[in-house]
């Protein structure tokens, strides 16, 4: 009885901490950024033809495993869902019907991002996150089209559990993106000191030179570390947050000018601001002397605890903490095998170039048919497949369903001949060569025990030209090569 008294005192002051009322200016300007961030990513798409280029061009694309029902809709179709995105996001920005515009964002993006593995990225999967809880906040109370034409109530104040979820799922973000890179590989230098190597050519002499350091490299990798596990519980602190918000700031706007990584820089950013005051736009735009963002002088109101609410914010916020630990649960290295590699906020953590060649084999009659990739996947594909086991494994079975209905080959084998370097390190071999992937089911949660272990000190690859050697294709990782 104690015990149950206690569970429900607890319940109870948590209930009442989130559903306390604070200032809604910090999560509708989150809003309002979230909404331009992604107007502008819809215009970078259109402007460089990455929607020909992903997803009209390509005749295979990667699907999750369950998700394989998730198909494009055609040249017209994709055009449109992507027109459908900027217009949701628009009204976000702006407040208006802005339900509707959020959960429609949630949708078109997660669309999207399900299309194909290929084009799988943190900062997508991050967003999709962010859209949700948008969604499912009060985020147009203030600086809104629906509040100034009456469509909510005229109120400054929302229940804080809209904005500590937010803050918990940046929060969450950037601690995991601190203890992923406690190995040793990362501390060493690796890769980052290649991919510092690789930018120096950009700068004057003294800085390229400098970039080519390897205790720079060293020095940055821990700095990395640090920032994540010691600055984001800092921005949780009122004295520290804004020193360790310049630091934040500073630290994306080097990974944009290094590496052009796409949205991830700005939306962090975005996200950061969250953890200042929950009044923060109004201290800046009286500081400005800007007319027409302070309060209302309407009263507080008083928001009524419930517990479905409450609950839904302890399942989110555990859920989110504990999905990163599934790498954890598989043997053996997940840079290497990408067990449980995706949604774990493994970011930059691995480089990695992968050769691979394909054989399809009519077991009746013996004959070989050798693989040529370009004839079914667009390079990105086949860079990206080249060091993703699963993305292998669902090929080949692409491979033996076309082999079967294209060339009436009624059990077809396929083989693959692949190599694999992590971080620098030789090439191995990844896949039995005698194995048949056509034959080995697709999983999600039990461990892909076909992908052989990375040994320390085995002999790589062939050299170029010697023998059959695959072809060779190089993956940055988190990085996207149109944008790059």
């Amino acid at each position: 009885m104690q015990e149950n008294a206690v569970k429900s005192s607890l319940m109870a002051r948590l209930s009442a901490r989130l559903f306390a009322p604070v200032d809604g200016a910090s999560l509708a300007a989150f809003r309002i950024l979230f909404g331009l961030i992604l107007m502008v990513e819809v215009g970078r798409y259109v402007g460089h033809h990455w929607i020909e280029t992903k997803y009209i061009e390509p005749q295979f694309f990667f699907s999750y495993l369950g998700f394989g029902w998730v198909k494009p809709f055609g040249a017209q179709g994709m055009f449109w869902v992507f027109r459908l995105l900027g217009i949701f996001a628009f009204l976000m920005l702006v407040g208006l019907y802005y339900r509707l515009a959020a959960w429609g964002v949630f949708v078109t993006f997660s669309y999207i991002f399900l299309l194909d593995k290929a084009q799988y990225l943190n900062h997508f999967y991050f967003t999709i996150l962010l859209a949700f809880v948008l969604a499912v906040s009060p985020a147009n109370q203030v600086w809104s089209l629906d509040r100034l034409l009456g469509r909510v109530k005229r109120r400054d104040h929302i229940p804080a559990w809209a904005l500590y979820t937010a803050r918990a799922q940046m929060e969450i973000m950037l601690i995991w993106a601190g203890l992923v890179k406690l190995n040793a590989d990362w501390l060493a230098g690796k890769p980052l000191g290649d991919w510092l190597t690789g930018v120096a050519w950009r700068f004057p002499h003294e800085i390229a030179e400098l970039l080519k350091s390897p205790e720079i490299a060293v020095t940055a990798a821990w700095g990395v570390v640090a920032l994540h596990l010691i600055g984001a519980p800092l921005l949780l602190v009122r004295r520290t947050r804004l020193y360790v918000f310049a630091v934040y700031a500073t630290f994306h706007m080097l990974n944009h000018l290094f590496w052009q990584i796409g949205i991830f820089p700005w939306m962090t950013i975005a996200g950061t601001l969250l953890f200042f005051g929950a009044d923060w736009p109004r201290q800046v735009a009286a500081r400005l002397k800007l007319r027409g963002f302070g309060r209302t002088g309407a009263d507080v109101p008083s928001f009524t605890p419930k517990r479905r609410v409450t609950a839904f914010v302890l399942f989110w916020v555990i859920s989110q903490a504990l999905l990163p630990i599934r790498p954890y649960l598989y043997p053996g290295n997940p840079a290497w095998n990408e067990q449980g590699h995706r949604f774990a906020w493994r970011m930059k953590l691995r480089d990695k170039e992968g050769r691979i060649r394909f054989t399809v084999r009519d077991p009746a009659t013996g004959t070989r048919y050798p693989i040529t990739l370009s004839d079914y996947l667009t390079r990105r594909q086949a860079v990206t497949m080249s060091t993703r086991p699963s993305m292998m494994l669902q090929f080949a079975h692409y491979l033996a369903r076309r082999f079967r209905e294209d060339h009436g080959i009624q059990h077809p084998q396929v083989f693959a001949e692949s190599y694999v370097s992590l971080n620098g390190r030789p090439y191995h071999r990844y896949v039995d060569p005698a194995l048949d992937l056509a034959a080995e089911p697709r999983t999600f949660l039990s461990p892909d025990e076909w992908i052989l272990p990375l040994p320390e000190g085995a002999r790589g690859a062939p050299d170029e030209g010697e023998g059959d050697t695959p072809d060779r294709n190089t993956d940055h990782d988190g990085a996207d090569d149109d944008e790059g």
